[in-house]
């Protein structure tokens, strides 16, 4: 004779499953929510590393030529010469000012060398320029060549440092616009000051950004991206410190 017992499970009832399931919600979402603010934090940190990197280039980059301008080797042209004019401005130094905080401004650094920015070979003088297009800093070099150094600028300013008393210090830092023909031969010092933004968007919405851009103004702009403002100044050193401006 077989003895049947009765089983003790009981099964769950539709509240336990809709409790159950509702907390398997809320752990997901949580799940969700850590996962993409990771996410997003590591595509913030990775933008503003590569916005740190291309800012420390670019200045590295403008800051290593500059130094070159009016350099001449002494030994096969005698001391106390050097390559006249240092910077060119075109006939016009309001030629070399973007002529707003917006507008970004351009550089011409001449010194005797073999290869010119873009590696194309030179005669004797080269004369490296440096401006801004479609947010891009570029090179044209004496050669005629033009290449692509650095994206994702907003705008570039450059400082004219004018040494006045003939102490290789510069007294005044002016525009390009404001350095009279009779004080190029006394530039002394370039202050760089760049705006550069990250390659994509960061902040969730869009954020207005100020920087203030000495002797130029304010420059303000909207968007998702995050941004950052470098300056650095560049000493001249192969001017001769005997070229004073009257």
């Amino acid at each position: 004779m077989k003895i049947l017992l009765a089983s003790k499970q009981k099964a769950f009832t539709l509240i336990e499953y809709m409790v159950a399931i509702t907390i398997g919600l809320i752990l997901l979402a949580g799940l969700t929510y850590l996962f993409l603010g990771m996410k997003q934090s590591t595509t913030t940190q990775s933008a503003i590393s590569s916005l740190q990197e291309n800012g420390r280039f670019a200045l590295y980059f403008l800051s290593d030529d500059i130094q070159n301008a009016g350099w001449a080797n002494v030994e096969t042209s005698g001391y106390g010469v050097y390559t006249s004019p240092a910077f060119q401005f075109a006939g016009a130094t309001a030629s070399s000012d973007g002529g707003s905080v917006g507008s970004s401004d351009r550089i011409t650094v001449r010194y005797v060398d073999d290869t010119d920015c873009v590696g194309g070979a030179s005669t004797g003088i080269v004369e490296n320029s440096y401006f801004v297009e479609d947010n891009q800093l570029k090179c044209t070099g004496s050669s005629g060549g033009t290449e692509p150094l650095i994206s994702n600028i907003d705008a570039m300013h450059f400082l004219y440092g004018i040494d006045t008393d003939g102490n290789s210090a510069p007294n005044k830092f002016v525009k390009a616009s404001d350095v009279a023909a009779s004080e190029q031969e006394s530039i002394s010092a370039v202050k760089i000051i760049l705006v550069l933004a990250s390659d994509g968007n960061v902040h969730s919405t869009d954020k207005e950004q100020k920087f203030e851009v000495l002797n130029e103004g304010t420059l303000t702009i909207t968007d998702r991206k995050a941004r950052k403002i470098f300056t650095t100044t560049v000493s001249v050193p192969n001017k001769p410190a005997f070229i004073i401006s009257s």
